[in-house]
């Protein structure tokens, strides 16, 4: 090694995290420490290899691959750095690269600040765990702001803007708002992704692509069109943000040593409520939620006949959907008519072998659901406590007053868990010791540990239940909510029936002496069929509406 001419790379590197270390990690402070030793050591620097900005635990950086493919080509045989964490930061690929590639080229690599010895593997190990402690301290981070209502994103979302005196604080974007708004109110009203997009391209509405660009007087640099698409359309429709809640933490890196971006589990997700102003109603949302999540379809015929109740009627007997047909005619006096009826899509396929009609028309069923829902608007008026609780009732047989119940048994058994694995662990100890025999060792370790898990498997069971409580209680409150707003109730629309009705399930007429009676139940989103809710208790004036109705066909 004495008479060796030694053709030097100086490697340097900084990260975004050694930038607060100070200068002392700093590029020309390397540079200056490490070109110095040269000159003193008399050896030829060919090449000064930068990497600004780059982790340690990435081994694709260009200027350090560039080194290596100098080292095969011989061009350099001596590698100087300042310390092994700058050449990076996984103690294997640094190790191979020290150990394995670097002699079987023949180059030297010399530390400034360290001696590379055995030791250097952990050495090693130790810049992974510092790097790896690192990663964990800035997701911990991140994660804590997000629960505390803090925007972390890079960019605020389409409709907002970061607040220029607090980059966490979204405001309202005023020149996208109404596009906003809009954009629901269209969903909301029963036109299509497709119909959306097109009608907003049509009237020329800037996409939220180009006007990112736009905004920051930048040309897009994508080869995409400027216009419109449906992808965009339903992440606008499906995000919270519009409504003030914040649902950040959606994504992750595989783990510190991968930085490819992955969708995280949604029970991982943190969603903090109210954290800006709001640019759509809740009311809006709902609506628009209720859409997106079923197969509501109000249609309209060439002539411009709208069809209300496409794909909400269900066949009481064989389960299918109701399909909607438009009978025209004339009446004695020449005038012509036009209604909407609706039939059984498994009759109407297959005939009679497959099912019967349960024909019922459009006007009998806005008359029924109408009044359904003022009657149960009406009722929750006069007692919605009452209403809440009978619900709850109804759903689970489980109301809020089991909550305690439950609670406490949960508390029980985690206390007598605890005293179980204390006794676990001293039955170890007197096991090593001698005092306990092997064979009653097995035995009542065995009875502990039976115990432990099952009551264990109770306390998962109870949280259940009080999960499926609490979801009920709100579901029933949300339901609670929207119901009392139409006491007054006199026309039905598709907006009105998307936000309350899951389905209407239609049966078959029966002839009763002169009668005809239909059987029809309608279900309502969040808290399902209501049938007979206090209709034994309730004021004569606000009684139920009997869904065993006279229809006329």
């Amino acid at each position: 090694m004495a008479n060796k001419e030694h053709k030097v790379g100086i490697y340097v590197r900084l990260s975004n995290e050694d930038t607060r270390a100070g200068e002392s990690v700093s590029i020309e402070n390397q540079k200056l420490m490490l070109t110095k030793h040269v000159r003193e050591m008399g050896w030829e620097l060919k090449e000064i290899y930068v990497d600004d900005g780059f982790s340690g635990t990435n081994q694709n950086r260009p200027a350090l691959q560039r080194m290596l493919a100098d080292v095969k080509q011989e061009f350099i045989n001596t590698i100087l750095i300042k310390d092994l964490s700058r050449l990076g930061r996984n103690y294997l690929e640094v190790g191979n690269l020290a150990e394995i590639f670097l002699p079987e080229h023949g180059c030297e690599l010399i530390s400034l600040n360290e001696k590379l010895d055995d030791l250097m593997v952990f050495r090693n190990w130790f810049n992974e765990q510092h790097c790896k402690t690192t990663s964990q301290k800035v997701r911990a981070s991140r994660r804590i702001c997000a629960e505390n209502g803090k925007f972390m994103g890079a960019f605020a979302p389409y409709g907002y803007k970061k607040n220029p005196d607090n980059r966490h604080q979204l405001i309202v974007d005023e020149n996208i708002a109404p596009i906003i708004r809009r954009v629901f109110e269209m969903r909301a009203s029963g036109m299509g992704f497709r119909a959306i997009v097109i009608k907003l391209n049509e009237d020329g509405v800037t996409s939220p692509r180009e006007y990112f660009y736009q905004s920051r007087h930048k040309r897009n640099p994508t080869r995409t069109n400027s216009l419109w698409n449906e992808s965009s359309l339903k992440d606008i429709i499906r995000n919270e943000v519009y409504i003030g809640n914040s649902v950040q933490c959606k994504k992750g890196t595989v783990s510190y040593k991968n930085s490819k971006l992955i969708s995280k589990p949604e029970d991982e997700w943190v969603r903090v409520e109210n954290t800006h102003e709001p640019i759509i109603s809740l009311e809006l949302w709902n609506t628009v939620q209720q859409f997106t999540h079923k197969n509501y379809k109000p249609r309209r015929s060439k002539d411009g006949t709208k069809t209300l109740f496409s794909g909400l009627l269900e066949c009481a007997d064989c389960g299918f959907k109701l399909r909607s047909t438009i009978h025209r005619g004339e009446y004695k006096d020449g005038s012509s008519y036009k209604r909407v009826y609706y039939v059984c899509g498994n009759y109407a396929r297959s005939g009679k072998t497959a099912c019967t009609a349960h024909s019922v028309s459009e006007n009998a069923l806005v008359e029924l659901v109408t009044e359904h829902i003022r009657k149960h608007a009406l009722m929750v008026e006069s007692n919605e406590e009452r209403i809440i609780e009978a619900i709850l009732t109804m759903q689970s047989n489980e109301s809020k007053s089991y909550r305690a119940a439950y609670q406490g048994e949960i508390a029980a058994h985690k206390k007598q868990v605890d005293k179980l694995e204390l006794l676990i662990e001293n039955l170890y100890n007197d096991r090593v010791s001698g005092v306990v025999p092997e064979d009653m060792f097995k035995r009542y370790i065995a009875k502990y540990e039976a115990e432990r898990v099952d009551r264990l498997q109770s306390v998962e069971t109870l949280e259940k239940r009080i999960a499926a409580i609490k979801q009920d209680i709100g579901n029933a409150e949300t339901w609670v909510k929207l119901i009392k707003r139409y006491t007054e109730i006199e026309e039905l629309d598709s907006e009105t029936l998307v936000l309350l009705i899951d389905k209407v399930v239609v049966g078959e007429v029966q002839v009763e002496g002169k009668m005809r009676i239909r059987d029809m139940k309608v279900v309502y989103n969040y808290v399902g069929d209501l049938d007979g809710l206090l209709s034994d208790e309730s004021p004569a004036d606000i009684e139920l509406l009997s869904l065993e109705s006279e229809v006329a066909v």
